[in-house]
């Protein structure tokens, strides 16, 4: 069933906020020619109004209870962003240093297949096993803690 028009407005009415700017026109509209509507509204405003000037004050046990978790969360947030910024400069250095790196490693598994005599394309594998076996054991390691992390969290709730 389509929804009479002083229903939608009576709608709008209450999420104002959220209206896009064509319903915040249709909706003024609506009201300058609704007399039944337009008291509506005016009943809410002077509802909210209303509302809005009664006194309201919380018990100090609420209010230190609620600034104690507000610090605390500020904190926690702030050690994670602290956490996070030495994740990323210890990416960086790690970048820099492989890529530093990895012009003398080359050079060193040349030498080394040079002076063990063994084809060219030994040593290329063995360095881009080398190269990468790192990269391949710390993503071992993470889905493995995260899969521990991920167990541990399901029994615990279980």
């Amino acid at each position: 069933m389509k929804q009479d028009i002083h229903e939608r407005a009576r709608n709008w009415l209450s999420d104002q906020q959220g209206l896009q700017p064509n319903e915040q026109a249709w909706l003024r509209h609506h009201l300058r020619d609704c007399a039944p509507c337009r008291e509506y509204s005016e009943g809410v405003e002077q509802l909210i109004r209303a509302l809005r000037s009664v006194p309201f004050a919380a018990r100090p046990a609420l209010v230190r209870s609620t600034q104690a978790r507000v610090r605390t969360r500020a904190e926690e947030l702030r050690r994670q962003r602290e956490r996070l910024w030495l994740v990323l400069f210890s990416c960086l250095f790690v970048s820099l240093f492989g890529v530093g790196s990895t012009a003398f490693l080359w050079r060193g598994f040349a030498w080394l297949g040079h002076w063990s005599q063994v084809p060219d394309v030994v040593w290329q594998v063995g360095f881009a096993a080398f190269w990468i076996a790192p990269t391949i054991a710390a993503s071992f390691l993470f889905l493995a803690r995260g899969t521990h992390f991920a167990d541990h969290n399901r029994s615990a709730r279980g």
